[in-house]
């Protein structure tokens, strides 16, 4: 009965001590009635509290077994923070349910700043562990047995091998990550490299992967050329030649960069130095360039293949003279770069000493007049305003040539073919005569390409025939330019 009793007073002290906790859970409008409630029930269960302290106390001393209190805190009480602001409830004390576990739980850790970098340190390096035991047990697949064939069971000679005679411009830089950890790059298209070997093959490795190039190859100074589409990676320029020394020409078309990592030669052999001094250089400037034609069908390379000499090409597409609208590229800033991106080496200005050429031709003006005819340059100048400003920007190109790289080079300004803004062309070099540049000439190719019926080919060859007679006396001793027959064309020297 004893007990009976103890467990009754103790559940009825609990139940005051939680609905004292549940005062603030009301609204206001009924912690009136609560309070009346609550006062009449508290002051019955001190009564009967009272009465039996007595028996309480007995009974504690005759037992060895204690029930569970919720004893007042000492402490300032907490307030829960899990509420909107503005609620009522937002400050209400915390539930003795709460205060009970938050007792027995564990205290918050404060982790330093060293203890999270040692962390992650140890994360990285068991990120890295599991990369090397496993990247080791994954089966390799063989994508391309000839080029792993080439790579393995062939020499490997590194792209900047003095040996390898550049043509154009093209920079030569380290690269990590590449064959042989050389990278030799260009931008321009119609670039090309001569080379010596002995063997019976030759392969190169290309780091164009994303954007493959197009390459033409001559083997052995023949008049047949093989064109090889798409290459990318490792690319077998030729195979199977009778054992020996051989010459390989490898042009890139196509106006986009083009990186070698090497080349591949027979095991056991190397390249071959070049015995003869280097040739004259012919530097031709185009404003345009026809991607779908071979470039060794162009009239620039006829040119200086028929006079054997090396031609460096530097084209545009789309370009004007300067002062270009609408971000278009101005080519008298575009002929003193070194290439159109500075990634990974490459250089932003051309260095002019890596070649002096003989004679420069620039064939301009083609470009320039399809952006007036679109309305896209000098739309808002009369046309005798806009040939003005053409003849002037064109021969302050000129100018920028002789003062910055090129003082005594002869210079070459061709009519343009189709006729293209050829007044302008004949004012500049009459304008920079009269001023004392003996050295600049005008070319006029008017009816060179007459016959609407010929092909491209055609026309580019009858181009560089008639250029031949006017070009001999620049590249070669008068005595050895009198077998030429005349032709009627204009030249003023």
């Amino acid at each position: 009965m004893a007990i009976s009793e103890a467990l009754t007073r103790t559940l009825s002290a609990a139940g005051n001590t939680v609905a004292r906790e549940a005062k603030d859970w009301l609204p206001v409008s009924a912690k009136g009635r609560w309070s009346a409630r609550f006062k009449a029930n508290e002051s019955s269960s001190a009564t009967s509290y009272s009465s039996s302290t007595s028996d309480q106390t007995s009974w504690s001393a005759n037992s060895t077994t204690s029930l569970p209190r919720f004893n007042q805190p000492h402490t300032p009480p907490l307030y829960d923070k899990d509420y909107e602001p503005g609620s009522p409830s937002r400050s209400r004390p915390r539930s003795a349910y709460s205060r009970l576990h938050a007792d027995i739980m564990m205290p918050k850790r404060n982790v330093t700043l060293t203890q999270k970098l040692a962390a992650a340190l140890v994360g990285v390096w068991l990120v890295i562990l599991f990369v090397i035991i496993f990247r080791g047990t994954a089966p390799q697949v063989d994508f391309d047995p000839l080029r792993n064939e080439i790579h393995n069971n062939n020499a490997i000679i590194s792209p900047t091998n003095p040996n390898i005679k550049y043509v154009g411009r093209w920079s030569r830089n380290k690269a990590q990550g590449s064959a042989t950890g050389q990278l030799v790059s260009t931008y321009f298209p119609g670039t090309y490299f001569d080379v010596r070997f002995t063997g019976t093959s030759l392969s190169i490795h290309l780091g164009n992967l994303d954007d493959p190039v197009t390459m033409t190859v001559r083997i052995d100074n023949s008049n047949t050329y093989e064109i090889l589409p798409y290459g990318r990676e490792v690319v077998s320029l030729v195979r199977g030649l009778p054992d020996g020394k051989h010459e390989a020409r490898v042009m890139f078309s196509g106006a986009r960069r083009t990186d070698i990592e090497a080349l591949y030669v027979d095991k056991g052999r190397a390249l071959l130095a070049w015995a003869s001094k280097k040739p004259q250089i012919v530097e031709v400037f185009q404003d345009t360039y026809n991607s779908s034609h071979p470039d060794v069908l162009s009239w620039s390379y006829l040119l200086t293949n028929a006079f054997n000499v090396d031609r460096v090409l530097i084209s545009g597409n789309d370009m004007c003279i300067s002062n270009c609208p609408n971000g278009i590229r101005a080519l008298d800033k575009f002929y003193f770069l070194g290439s159109l991106s500075a990634a990974r080496g490459m250089p932003k200005y051309w260095y002019f000493e890596e070649y002096r050429p003989s004679l420069i031709i620039l064939d301009l003006g083609v470009s320039t007049k399809r952006l007036i005819d679109k309305k896209v340059m000098y739309r808002l100048l009369l046309p005798q305003d806009a040939s003005k400003v053409y003849s002037e920007a064109y021969m302050n190109f000129i100018r920028q040539i002789r003062r910055k790289v090129h003082k005594r080079v002869p210079i070459i300004v061709l009519r343009p073919f189709d006729g293209s803004l050829e007044t302008e062309s004949l004012q500049v070099v009459q304008a920079l005569r009269q001023q004392g540049d003996k050295n600049v000439h005008w070319i006029d190719t008017t009816g060179w390409a007459a016959n609407k019926l010929d092909g491209e080919t055609t026309k580019q060859e009858k181009w560089a025939s008639f250029l031949s007679l006017h070009v001999c006396p620049f590249l070669r001793p008068p005595d050895e330019c009198q077998f030429l027959y005349p032709f009627e064309g204009k030249l003023e020297i």
